[in-house]
């Protein structure tokens, strides 16, 4: 019972997800409606097509993409690391050779898995995604390999796998550090032999796919920990891509924020907005812990709740608010030393703390002068002194006359 139990909740919260996932869907079906019908009005009227091609600079600067074979315009970006890992794809585009996306939750894997299929002379046939850390491993290998009538209670007929149905086209497997061994083993056989077995049968079936994993986490750390096979590592990782986090990247910020906010946009209607430059020397500070999938969210949220045509700081998220400011230089230890020198400190210190204390308390110095224990004018008192006199929804930085000598 607790079997059949486990396996109704799990299938519960995959019918949940793809629920999500038609809903997505769905949405991009009607915002690309809509990109056609915009087409169709402007070509209709060529002043108007004119009247659309920005003045400035695109999104994606042609010097970037020099030298490319393929098209990469979904993934936005001018920086070095970028240019590196297109330069990776366009080498490895046409082979069938496993590839493995190594990055931080957020990053993209899943576009670079995209981007490799619909360029390869896979692109025709089928691209199928399936995350191995959304599945419970009881319902995976039924999921991946299919299963014949009878195999377990519940299953009346025949099934065909994810695998089966990628027949020719790509398989994308997402955070593969959360199959179990046993699933290891049994992908690690489709991949050497071109063979899998649905659940329940004796027979074998002959595939044609290529497999693209991706992770979060260190595979080779997982290895010598024993909770990943080592020969599947080397299979699946005859290409390695390594996306960089965002905090690596940010000159593509202001790239991505442009696009983030075209796209809402179009699924919004109306007019792009923009954003003040606060907001985006906030967004330039800002580590980004969530990558780009936090930074979109972001600007999505802005659109949603800002009325103005220039989004301002007051509607940040509080903690990348207070989080996106540059964090006060440390004293260089060959630099001078002179008798403000502690007293700077000190001022960079108090001020750190009580920016933090406000952060926790959505910017209300009544409770933040309580949670530091201190009387609201004492709050005044010191915020002063450390060059915090103006506070506003926008973390302030500790005044000039506070900042360390070069």
């Amino acid at each position: 019972m607790e079997f059949y139990s486990a396996a109704y909740k799990a299938l519960k919260k995959e019918n949940a997800r793809l629920q999500r996932e038609v809903t997505r869907l769905k949405k991009d079906l009607q915002e690309a409606l809509r990109e056609l019908k915009d087409l169709r009005r402007k070509a209709n009227n060529p002043s108007r097509l004119l009247a659309s091609v920005p003045s400035g600079p695109s999104r994606v600067s042609p010097r970037s993409r020099r030298g490319l074979r393929y098209n990469y315009d979904d993934i936005i970006g001018e920086s070095p690391a970028i240019r590196q890992v297109l330069e990776t794809l366009d080498k490895v585009m046409d082979s069938d050779l496993p590839v493995l996306i190594q990055g931080e939750s957020g990053t993209g894997k899943e576009l670079v898995a995209r981007a490799v299929h619909y360029n390869s002379h896979r692109r025709a046939k089928k691209f199928v995604v399936e995350n191995c850390g959304a599945i419970p491993d009881t319902l995976l290998e039924s999921e991946l390999f299919g299963y014949v009538a009878g195999a377990f209670s519940g299953a009346t007929g025949d099934k065909r796998g994810l695998v089966e149905l990628a027949h020719g086209g790509t398989m994308f497997l997402d955070e593969i550090s959360n199959m179990s061994p046993e699933m290891q083993m049994k992908l690690l056989r489709v991949i050497e032999t071109g063979e899998m077995r649905k659940v329940g049968s004796a027979e074998t079936t002959r595939v044609d796919v290529r497999i693209i994993s991706a992770s979060n986490t260190d595979l080779a750390a997982l290895v010598e920990k024993g909770r990943f096979r080592r020969d599947l590592l080397y299979r699946i990782n005859t290409i390695v891509v390594n996306l960089p986090p965002l905090r690596e990247r940010k000159e593509d910020i202001p790239l991505l924020v442009d696009y983030f906010l075209e796209r809402a946009a179009r699924r919004m209607g109306g007019e792009p907005r923009r954003v003040s430059p606060e907001v985006l020397k906030v967004f330039m500070h800002f580590d980004w812990p969530g990558n780009v999938r936090e930074l979109e969210n972001e600007v999505y949220r802005l659109v949603a709740l800002s009325q103005e045509e220039e989004i301002e700081p007051e509607l940040l998220s509080t903690h990348i608010r207070y989080g996106g400011v540059p964090k006060p230089r440390a004293v260089a230890r060959a630099g001078r030393i002179d008798e403000d020198t502690l007293r700077k400190a000190v001022a960079r210190a108090e001020a750190e703390v009580i920016m933090q204390a406000l952060e926790r308390t959505n910017g209300n110095r009544t409770k933040a002068a309580k949670l530091l224990g201190l009387s609201a004018a004492g709050l005044i008192k010191k915020m002063n002194r450390c060059g915090l006199t103006v506070v506003s929804k926008v973390r302030k930085t500790p005044s000039p006359s506070h900042q360390e000598n070069p």
